[in-house]
């Protein structure tokens, strides 16, 4: 219910300050990121991605995208593609391996080096809460 009481209070706010400050101003000053222990003790502290006690009892994981090398941002909905390299991997692989793989990718690996498929540059407000 705190998203109810952000946006009342942002409703509330008629002042003529830019629409980011308006939003600042009216976040809640206890919705902060925390957890709960199993005996429903709360446990305030920044959400990470590895580290600190909250993540101990909720382990962050990082997706199938990511472990490929995604960006963190899980903005790209379709990669550019690249041929396979081999010698980017730190594993060696056996011919076979390699025959299989380039069955597998017969148009190439994504490029997370690059923009998605039609990606365009982020605009306007919600880029800023990256």
């Amino acid at each position: 219910m705190k998203m109810d009481e952000w946006l009342t209070n942002l409703g509330k706010d008629e002042s003529a300050d830019p629409a980011m400050k308006r939003i600042l101003r009216a976040k809640p000053a206890d919705l902060v990121d925390s957890c709960y222990t199993e005996t429903d003790d709360r446990i305030v502290e920044p959400q990470t991605a590895n580290g600190g006690e909250c993540n101990h009892l909720y382990p962050t994981y990082r997706s199938p995208r990511m472990v490929a090398g995604g960006p963190a941002s899980n903005d790209i909905l379709k990669c550019q593609l690249a041929p396979l390299d081999f010698s980017k991997y730190k594993v060696t692989f056996t011919d076979a391996e390699k025959t299989q793989l380039r069955m597998i990718y017969p148009t190439g690996v994504c490029d997370w080096s690059k923009p998605g498929v039609e990606q365009v540059p982020e605009t306007g407000t919600w880029h800023l809460f990256k």
